[in-house]
């Protein structure tokens, strides 16, 4: 069976197997059902997606007098205390980002030693490679085409560019995000869609933007610029997988 990749190291660095994966195609979704007298069904309130549990067992080969300071390399490269990047061979194009849960059993064989792992990860994986785009946006052409090529929305950062602006607004869909402070063809505008944060070169200037950052839903995405004058726009994402 196809190994993996986690906090550095692969499992075929270690000389490890790993057999019996079980991973779940969709995380648990957090929903919540109410019922209404005299209503037939229940009300659905959607939630959210709970953090996937990646199980698989690992098999260190070892001769008795090797088993000791084996295992305890192994205990040693799966401890971390931060989720660390999870690659799976079989899908090297991504990644999950995942800590070992809970406590880790090993059943002792002749020659080998069997580890009894449990991931915990976030509910996505994501593309090890970002994507960028960018476009010069102009009077005549102001929108830029985005594609997410992923399963989930993601949430871009953006860098605006060479303006000379007093404003900017920025459209996706129903969303929009304006700000309403001077921006010179020296400076870079630099929003953070995910962290909801909003720089002018290093400066904070959160407290100049109104609206709603901005997200990019899987498939095509158009971006509108407004501004005074011609600028150049960067879009940045990684995209994310169920």
């Amino acid at each position: 069976m196809s190994g993996f990749s986690f906090n550095g190291k692969h499992t075929r660095e270690m000389d490890i197997l790993v057999t019996d994966l079980k991973m779940p195609l969709v995380s648990n979704m957090k929903d919540t059902y109410e019922s209404v007298p005299g209503r037939d069904g229940n009300i659905l309130f959607s939630g959210w997606l709970e953090d996937k549990r990646i199980e698989c067992t690992l098999g260190v080969r070892c001769t008795r007098s090797e088993r000791i300071p084996k295992l305890r390399e192994v205990a040693q490269w799966l401890y971390t205390r931060e989720r660390k990047q999870l690659i799976f061979d079989t899908s090297p194009d991504v990644y999950y980002m995942a800590k070992v849960a809970g406590q880790v059993d090993v059943e002792h064989l002749q020659g080998i030693s069997l580890v009894k792992v449990a991931f915990q990860a976030e509910p996505f994986a994501y593309s090890v490679n970002k994507t960028s785009v960018s476009k010069q946006i102009t009077a005549s052409d102001k929108q830029i085409t985005l594609e997410n090529n992923g399963t989930y929305d993601v949430f871009p950062i953006i860098k605006i560019s060479n303006a000379n602006t007093n404003s900017l607004s920025l459209t996706v869909g129903n969303d929009k995000l304006t700000i309403s402070n001077t921006i010179q063809s020296s400076d870079v505008l630099t929003i953070d869609c995910d962290e909801m944060t909003v720089l002018l070169n290093d400066t904070n200037i959160l407290d100049k933007t109104t609206g709603t950052f901005l997200s990019l839903q899987p498939g095509t995405n158009i971006m509108t610029v407004e501004a005074q004058n011609t600028l150049n726009v960067s879009v940045e994402w990684r995209e994310r997988f169920l």
